[in-house]
């Protein structure tokens, strides 16, 4: 199985209580995107686990997990890394992308200069940022809108940005 099947959609915390409940991390778009997934897989994409149930208490999420009877098994998930299958996903349109296809990808000016890769997409409330890690480790946003963002070429790996004047000063 290649590391580009496997998608990362949460991260399990501390056990919640003494029943074997744990909370999560979600890092998919909802709450309800997370429960529709038909796998999830633990770390390595090998050992596949069950979740009994799932709800959300205040703004985090708990769940009981069919391995976890008690408070000692929950906490054996604490910290681990909660995977699914690329094709659990929906299809998405052209001028849309998951941030797992993003994260690497070579960023460019229209003058065909190297500003950096990209790390992650942030954000903060006001729209998608690229976090891109220039050559000299300095980190540098560029918002993902219609004023920056030039091309994306994901079999290339390669993003084309036409930042705005006084955004890379």
């Amino acid at each position: 199985m290649k590391k580009k099947e496997l998608v990362h959609v949460g991260t399990f915390g501390q056990p919640q209580g003494l029943k074997g409940e744990i909370k999560i991390n979600i890092f998919t778009s909802s709450f309800d995107s997370f429960k529709k997934l038909d796998e999830y897989l633990v770390e390595d994409g090998t050992s596949n686990f069950i979740i009994k149930s799932l709800r959300k208490v205040g703004k985090r999420y708990v769940c009981s997990l069919d391995e976890c009877k008690d408070r000692d098994e929950a906490l054996t998930f604490k910290g681990k890394k909660i995977f699914t299958f690329r094709y659990n996903f929906p299809k998405i349109s052209t001028d849309e992308y998951y941030i797992v296809d993003l994260i690497g990808c070579k960023v460019i000016d229209l003058e065909k200069n190297e500003l950096g890769k990209i790390l992650d997409i942030k954000n903060f409330g006001a729209g998608d940022l690229m976090e891109i890690k220039k050559k000299d480790s300095k980190i540098i946003f560029i918002p993902m809108n219609e004023d920056n963002l030039h091309k994306v070429d994901l079999q290339c790996k390669t993003i084309i940005v036409n930042p705005i004047l006084g955004l890379l000063d």
